[in-house]
């Protein structure tokens, strides 16, 4: 299962209903590089606990990533960014069917590389961040090593928001996936207009297995 699956899911997979009004954190919201390390310690620490139980019962993934993850995703923006012109094109109607579709799409996808891959939060390595609470935007750079000692380098991008900082994209070896998917949806929206786009994704999502999924790339 590639790295890919366990950190671009890992935030994906916790905003399965994104779209539903996030609480926000305590007043003192903690830096960026604290909501990374402990999100990913939680959630990880969480999967490790009830692998099993989860291997049998995946759908139970959904709730437990849902409570930790689920704060600390933009992704509205991260649909901004994905749709591009067609974004500021679209109706709200169509928005919020595409954001529905497309973070399904993504649960699909990548959520069982949480529970087939061996992972740890002692495999995380986080740089000190060394911005200030008046920064909007930051990356924090994070290392992922492998069992064969190599390190995989994992950043993510964050935004400063009243609720405090969220990430909206992942940046793997230097791929950035939101910007893969513009990349991906964008010649499909021009042949096929947005609304097909979206009713590809809900029935993707709707047929792919959640536990023994391939890897989609």
């Amino acid at each position: 299962m590639s790295i890919k699956s366990l950190f671009f899911g890992l935030f994906l997979i916790g905003i399965s209903s994104a779209w539903a009004d996030a609480p926000a954190p305590a007043p003192g919201n903690p830096p960026p590089d604290q909501v990374i390390q402990t999100t990913a310690k939680a959630i990880l620490s969480a999967v490790a606990a009830k692998k099993v139980e989860l291997k049998q019962q995946p759908m139970e993934l959904y709730g437990l990533v849902q409570t930790d993850l689920l704060p600390h995703f933009d992704f509205d923006r991260a649909s901004r960014i994905v749709l591009g012109q067609a974004w500021r094109n679209a109706t709200a109607v169509q928005r919020q069917a595409f954001q529905d579709a497309f973070i399904k799409y993504m649960i699909r996808s990548y959520a069982d590389g949480l529970l087939q891959g061996n992972y740890s939060d002692r495999n995380l390595q986080m740089e000190p961040w060394h911005g200030s609470s008046g920064d909007t935007k930051t990356t924090v750079k994070t290392k992922v090593l492998r069992d064969n000692g190599t390190a995989v380098e994992v950043d993510y991008q964050m935004v400063n928001t009243p609720q405090g900082w969220k990430a909206y994209d992942v940046t793997i070896e230097g791929i950035s996936y939101v910007i893969s998917y513009a990349s991906q949806f964008g010649p499909e929206i021009q042949q096929k207009g947005l609304d097909e786009l979206t009713k590809r994704l809900s029935e993707e999502a709707a047929k792919a297995p959640v536990n023994g999924a391939a890897d989609k790339g």
